[in-house]
């Protein structure tokens, strides 16, 4: 029996290239399942970017689920969907929010629940039994503090760190394609409005699209019985759009744009504030074992 691989496809950029080098290395000699987990509060652009990669990179074998959620006792499983039936209203997230109550920074499941236990559930499904197989993820090397302290017991693999790559070089390979990703920016990736984000990149996204608030505002309306909301320091969705609208900051732009190469010396550098930029501890794009 060939070793097994399974490729956790979160449906961002390093990902995708990450899915790339592991089906140009490993194709012929592993047998690879490749998953996306879709919350249902994706960008429609990652969605589209999702299947791009899916029939440009993997030849149509990118498997899309979505976690279903059952009495407790029983943990998520994963239904089978794909691009044209794919949630685009938060159905995922809020059968686990209705499971489970709000997730935040003292209850960071969303990730696990959401992604992690329906891919494991998929995967058992199909006869691979946890433990049998190596588990690919997309953090680059300039992220590489980021790896699962259990990476070695949980058999993760990081393939880009291994090779070197970072944000730039990943951007760079990515934008020789006419189907890369094209989101506004950097800050509408994965779940757009996710609590894990910078205070930066929310506050520009409340003060440039605060419709995409409107889920996580709802959520904590209808399910308050956790006592929890989502953002930092205890902060309402909706009090978060009036902070952002009477903030004054800077808002969050890329300082790369992969689609324009330039020399080092004419990148723009943008500072770090502690206060403004600084993620939460399992970063913004939600790799399995974050949690």
């Amino acid at each position: 029996m060939k070793p097994r691989l399974a490729i956790s496809f979160s449906g961002g950029r390093s990902s995708a290239v990450m899915l790339n080098r592991c089906l140009d290395l490993y194709d012929k000699t592993h047998d690879i399942c490749i998953t996306f987990a879709n919350t249902g509060c994706e960008h429609e652009e990652t969605l589209r970017f999702v299947d791009a990669v899916d029939k440009n990179f993997a030849s149509g074998r990118v498997v899309w689920i979505e976690a279903e959620f059952h009495k407790l006792g029983k943990g998520p499983t994963a239904k089978i969907v794909d691009f044209e039936s794919a949630s685009r209203n938060g159905e995922p997230f809020e059968a686990a929010i209705k499971k489970h109550g709000i997730f935040c920074t003292t209850h960071p499941q969303c990730t696990s629940r959401l992604k992690e236990e329906p891919m494991i559930s998929y995967r058992r499904a199909i006869g691979w039994s946890k433990g049998s197989y190596d588990v690919a993820i997309g953090i680059r090397a300039d992220e590489a503090d980021r790896r699962s302290a259990m990476a070695t017991q949980r058999r993760f693999i990081y393939p880009l760190i291994r090779e070197g790559w970072t944000k730039d070089s990943v951007n760079r390979f990515m934008a020789q394609f006419d189907w890369d990703l094209k989101l506004p920016s950097d800050a509408y990736g994965n779940c757009v409005w996710c609590w894990k984000k910078s205070k930066r990149k929310l506050y520009t996204l409340a003060n440039e699209s605060p419709d995409v608030f409107d889920f996580p505002a709802r959520m904590e309306r209808d399910y308050p019985e956790s006592g929890r909301v989502f953002f930092r320091e205890n902060t309402p969705t909706e009090q978060l759009i009036e902070n952002a609208k009477n903030a004054s900051f800077r808002p969050y732009r890329d300082t790369i744009d992969p689609h324009e190469p330039r020399l080092f010396e004419h990148w723009e550098i943008q500072g770090y504030e502690d206060e403004w930029d600084r993620q939460s501890s399992c970063g913004e794009t939600c790799e399995v074992g974050a949690d």
